[in-house]
């Protein structure tokens, strides 16, 4: 059942998550699906909210790649009750954030504000995002930024790099398009197109609000209650399904050149788990910092401090609903490409066969459990970590994350590396300077 107006019964389940933590979670789901999560923390005079949407690349048309992107930008453009720049006028005044980004998943939006400011920042933020009417003069111009921003990304050669290997690694797969859209589409997109799945997918079962700051949960339930309606409900929304993925069979390898650029670029990709595996993906979220966290790293020690053939060299895991994305991307002079990723090969064939000593997993799991300490001293940042993990389906995992890092063992990781990141088959990008 839909409701307009909340009252208590229409909260239908109520958790902890977290109970062991000094601050816990609180989740909430409404009869009409709308998940909202709040933490209280009373030593700081501040509140953020952080609205995630599951109407990120996977939920858009086939035929309009770069529209979650496109809605992203227009959210903000006004309401009926609302006007554009209204949000930020009453944040600016009070030092408050507001900033907003789409990804593969997910869309998602948030605020910060002084405690004694939320609810007008409040209502008026969360009217933008049910409300949004996408007016159709401020979307045309719109889209002169949006085309912009485009066109920026591609004169960005680590942008094109990596996005070439996701495209190699998810021919088939949203997960290969560019979040932000093709340089060719924005001209033959509407206000209408954008309406439409504005429509569709900002329904309350497709959201969750998170709240995090100084603000007590009998408060955050009724803030919610008082300032959160929808004007109509959109029954028979199906959401989109997608082939599996499936491994590569096969180095996969796109070369690029380009004019204006000293250094080259490869960044070679592999598939890794989804969400239903969580710990397999915290392990490879430990093979990237073995490999490139700091100067004792792996490929940090050896293509950097020994032989000098790399300038910058990083790895990075990408936890995905469906299929995560194993990366490692190193800036390098062109006559090195070939042996640093023969090189590179080696060291994930030696990650495959022998068992990491217990010092350097370690080292990398307390690497691992600081940055997740320092990625989650402010409420923005808490807030985006609920957010995140509640749209991909784990949210259990948020505040376990640490004690499951420690948890893994070496045969662990030796069998990741087995399972996910073959020496042989992988997606691989090139780009060096124009050969005279």
């Amino acid at each position: 059942m839909w409701l307009d107006h909340y009252s208590p019964k229409s909260w239908d389940s109520a958790q902890t998550i977290g109970a062991a933590q000094a601050c816990p979670v609180h989740q909430r789901r409404l009869e009409n699906g709308l998940t909202v999560l709040h933490q209280y923390i009373p030593s700081v005079p501040v509140v953020a909210v952080d609205i995630w949407v599951k109407a990120g690349v996977t939920s858009e048309p086939e035929a309009a790649p770069g529209l979650a992107h496109v809605l992203e930008h227009m959210i903000f453009k006004g309401t009926e009750t609302v006007a554009p720049q209204q949000l930020d006028r009453l944040l600016e005044r009070q030092g408050g954030i507001v900033n907003a980004a789409t990804g593969y998943d997910y869309a998602h939006y948030y605020i910060v504000t002084l405690a004694d400011q939320l609810e007008v920042c409040f209502a008026t933020f969360v009217n933008l995002l049910i409300h949004a009417a996408v007016p159709e003069a401020e979307f045309r111009q719109e889209l002169d930024v949006i085309c912009a921003e485009i066109d920026q990304a591609y004169d960005n050669p680590d942008w094109v790099v990596y996005q070439s290997a996701r495209q190699l690694l998810f021919p088939h797969h949203p997960y290969g398009r560019p979040v932000i859209g093709l340089a060719e589409l924005p001209p033959l997109l509407s206000a209408a197109h954008t309406r439409d799945f504005h429509h569709q997918c900002y329904q309350p079962d497709n959201m969750t609000i998170v709240l995090v700051g100084d603000l007590p949960h009998e408060q955050a339930i009724d803030l919610v209650q008082k300032h959160c309606d929808w004007p109509q409900v959109l029954l028979g929304r199906e959401p989109l399904s997608f082939s599996p993925l499936m491994p590569l069979g096969q180095r996969s390898c796109h070369a690029m050149e380009t004019p204006g650029i000293d250094q080259a670029r490869l960044t070679m990709a592999w598939l890794g788990p989804d969400v239903s595996a969580p710990a397999q993906g915290y392990g490879l979220d430990l093979l990237s910092v073995l490999l490139t966290g700091g100067r004792t790293s792996r490929l940090v020690a050896d293509l950097l401090e020994q032989r000098g053939w790399a300038h910058d060299v990083h790895s990075e895991f990408f936890l995905q609903r469906e299929g995560g994305c194993f990366t490692i991307s190193v800036w390098l002079d062109p006559k090195y490409l070939e042996v640093v990723e023969t090189l590179i090969r080696e060291h994930i064939y030696q990650l495959g066969e022998t068992c990491i000593p217990e010092a350097e997993l370690h080292r990398c799991q307390q690497l691992v459990v600081n940055d997740f300490t320092f990625g989650t001293e402010m409420v923005n940042q808490l807030a985006g970590l609920y957010g995140y993990y509640s749209i991909l389906g784990e949210l259990e995992q948020a505040l376990a994350y640490p004690q499951l890092i420690q948890a893994l063992e070496p045969q662990h990781l030796q069998n990741l590396v087995q399972l996910y990141l073959s020496p042989n088959n992988y997606a691989i990008t090139t780009l060096q300077p124009c050969s005279l």
